[in-house]
């Protein structure tokens, strides 16, 4: 039962429980309250007395693209398209070179406002301060009163700048803006002058290479004896042309002759009728009259064989005649085929001879094709050179006249405006903030303090922290040195006893079959033996009653009250303390002389004096054979267990009993310390009926007895009534 409570405690305490913080702030409220107004009246003057810091904010616009004011192209351009353009635009104009120029144009480093407070003279006759320390100091101060921040998916960015004078704060803010602008102008200039440098060095080197490369070209014509007529090989080639279209035609007479001489040849035998047919044949001069000749002398004999008969002498000798125009035909075509011959032999001779001028002109042609191929190098390289010179000089032209024109990369497109209002501090807003801040820490540091607190000032905390049943609490029934007087006024009291009624009503409801009640407290002096006693006398109100002490441990416990010790006779014999307990022998002894008759129904037995040690004692058959006995002979037994700190009587002892009722005292010790206590009855034949809370604060009480207890005035009500 007791690991279960104590397993239950433990989940219910990392439940959130917000009554305590509550509680807590009810009543330190009025501290919270004081500490806020503290702080707040503290920090007016520290406020008040805070200077104005007006802001005033340039709009620079970043180009997407180049202006077109010229046709001619930049040497430093920008490719807006690409992603870190702008992020890279705007760390450039957070960049120390843009500050330092913004410094110097504006002369922010002579101004003690900026520089550390250092002016010209003195830092002449005084302080060895340099140019460089003085711009740094200066370039400190601004970057730190200077923000800058990019208006989303734009290409605007404003530059900002935070003084004590408005006019110093739009002045630097547009001079930064204006200094990012002109240094990349400047950059841009000093690009386009650096190119152009380039170039002309590079020029100068060309215009040598050109005038050596001509030189070469000049020395190698020479030295091959070559001349440039339509091209290094012109002069050749229209003599090789001249001399192939020589040889075709001297090829076409030579074929011509051959085909005459071949024909003539072939019809050297025919008729001549048949050769007459022939168009290159009979188109030959002497032919044509022999032809003429022989078609008269056939006409003239055709004419006579009509007037004469054919032995005629004029057709005989017209017949002479043709057969003589017949032989001077054949001698004819005989010279003509002579003729043809050699003029066939000539035509053929020629050929030859303009085919060996051709094949030599062609040998010597062949060599001419690697000179010129050498030439035509040497011709491209200087080409290619000069080009390459006229590019250059085009680009030289054109970056002297890009150096004259400024472009900017950015323009100020918003001047900063003079601010009317102070930007900062807004002094109410601060003193309001401080009043929230100081008010919110007081209650942060109640809370935190009520939440770590592990004290226990309440029944509802004892079952979500320990996990114990709450039975009662009691309060604060008063500082009595003689706790003797304590219990009679108690007694006396209705309303105060009515506390320990409903102590004895919640163990019969908790464990009704607990007949043998112990008492322990976690440790000494939280109130166990009190609450014992009196338990002892409500149960006695009904049943008969045993207190019985078995707290060997503590020096003033039950046993050593006034009216439990010894009478005067028995002191005189040197007793110190009553018979008791640790005298208890058998069964078949006379015990009664060991208990004290309280009243009727009530006796109380006390511990004894007892020679061993408590641990053996309660371990031994003759305390076992005792609480085997006591139950025999009263209805209820209410033991005084010792406390559960620095020894073990109790868990042997709780052993023997029905149910074990701690007592507390609280808001006295932590919840760990308390629960490493409790730990030690966590045993499988304890009962740990549950918890009683002792001089708990009349705002904590939750039992319906105290609460009446407290209501009827407290203590001072049985001290009226006394």
């Amino acid at each position: 039962m007791a690991v279960g409570m104590i397993e239950n405690g433990q989940k219910m305490e990392s439940s959130i429980d917000f009554a305590p913080f509550i509680k807590a702030l009810k009543k330190h409220w009025w501290k919270i309250l004081l500490f806020t107004v503290v702080v707040t009246g503290a920090c007016f003057p520290l406020i008040s007395g805070m200077s104005s810091k007006y802001v005033s904010t340039a709009t620079v616009l970043i180009k997407a693209q180049e202006d077109n004011a010229t046709p001619i192209e930049n040497v430093d351009g920008y490719d807006s398209t690409r992603s870190p353009y702008y992020v890279t635009q705007l760390n450039l104009m957070q960049s120390r070179v843009v500050l330092e120029k913004a410094i110097k144009d504006l002369k922010l480093n002579e101004d003690p406002r900026y520089n550390g407070g250092v002016t010209v003279d003195d830092s002449i006759r005084e302080l060895p301060m340099t140019e460089a320390d003085l711009m740094k100091a200066t370039v400190k101060y601004i970057r730190k009163h200077l923000s800058f921040s990019e208006v989303r998916l734009t290409q605007l960015v404003h530059v900002s700048f935070e003084a004590e004078d408005a006019q110093e704060a739009a002045r630097i803010a547009d001079g930064v803006a204006q200094a990012f602008i002109d240094y990349t102008i400047d950059k841009k200039v000093e690009k386009t002058l650096a190119a152009q440098q380039w170039n002309e060095q590079q020029m100068e080197e060309l215009r040598k290479q050109v005038a050596s490369k001509k030189k070469e070209m000049e020395q190698f014509l020479n030295k091959e004896g070559l001349i440039t007529f339509k091209g290094i090989d012109g002069f050749e080639t229209q003599q090789l042309s001249i001399m192939t279209e020589r040889l075709a035609n001297a090829t076409e007479r030579r074929m011509l002759a051959q085909s005459h001489y071949e024909l003539v040849v072939q019809n050297l035998d025919a008729p001549l009728e048949d050769l007459a047919a022939i168009p290159e044949i009979s188109s030959h001069p002497q032919l044509q009259d022999l032809r003429i000749a022989m078609i008269q002398a056939k006409r003239t004999l055709f004419d006579l064989q009509n007037r004469y008969g054919p032995k005629h002498n004029k057709i005989l000798e017209a017949e002479a005649q043709i057969r003589a125009i017949e032989l001077q035909f054949r001698r004819l075509l005989v010279e003509l085929k002579l003729g043809l011959y050699k003029e066939y032999q000539a035509q053929l001779a020629k050929e030859n001879r303009y085919k060996a001028l051709l094949n030599e002109q062609k040998n010597g042609f062949k060599l001419l094709v690697a000179k010129r191929d050498i030439y035509e190098s040497m011709q491209t390289d200087l080409q290619k050179t000069e080009d390459l010179y006229k590019e250059m000089f085009l680009r030289s032209k054109e970056q002297e006249l890009s150096s004259t024109y400024r472009e900017p990369d950015a323009v100020l497109y918003d001047p900063a405006a003079v601010a009317k209002k102070p930007a900062k501090p807004n002094k109410l807003l601060l003193l309001a903030m401080v009043f929230i801040m100081s008010f919110a820490l007081s209650t942060l540091y109640v809370i935190i303090r009520a939440a770590m607190d592990q004290k226990i000032y309440n029944l509802t905390q004892v079952l979500k922290k320990l996990g114990l049943k709450p039975l009662a609490d009691l309060p604060e029934m008063g500082q009595s040195e003689d706790r003797s007087e304590l219990v009679n006024l108690i007694r006396s009291n209705p309303y105060a006893m009515e506390s320990f009624h409903g102590i004895k009503t919640a163990i019969q409801l908790a464990s009704p079959s607990a007949y043998c009640i112990g008492v322990v407290s976690s440790t000494e002096k939280e109130g166990a033996t009190l609450v014992s006693q009196l338990l002892a006398d409500s149960l006695s109100r009904n049943h008969k009653t045993l207190l019985l002490d078995l707290d060997f441990r503590s020096e003033t416990g039950l046993s050593m009250l006034p009216e439990f010790l010894p009478q005067a006779d028995e002191a005189m014999s040197g007793a110190s303390e009553a018979k008791g307990a640790a005298q208890w022998a058998g069964a078949n002894d006379n015990h009664k002389s060991l208990f004290i008759s309280l009243n009727e129904k009530l006796d109380f037995l006390p511990r004894g004096v007892l020679e061993q040690s408590p641990l053996v004692y309660f371990s031994s058959e003759q305390f076992l054979h005792m609480m085997q006995e006591l139950p025999e002979l009263y209805e209820r037994i209410v033991v005084n267990l010792p406390s559960l700190t620095d020894n073990k009587d109790t868990q042997l002892a709780a052993k023997t009993l029905d149910g074990v009722v701690v007592v507390m005292q609280a808001a006295c010790r932590s919840v760990p310390v308390i629960r490493q206590d409790i730990d030690k009855l966590n045993q499988p034949d304890i009962n740990t009926i549950g918890a009683v809370l002792n001089r708990v604060q009349a705002d904590n009480l939750q039992s319906e007895e105290s609460k009446q207890f407290i209501a009827q005035g407290s203590f001072s009500a049985l001290l009226a009534e006394d």
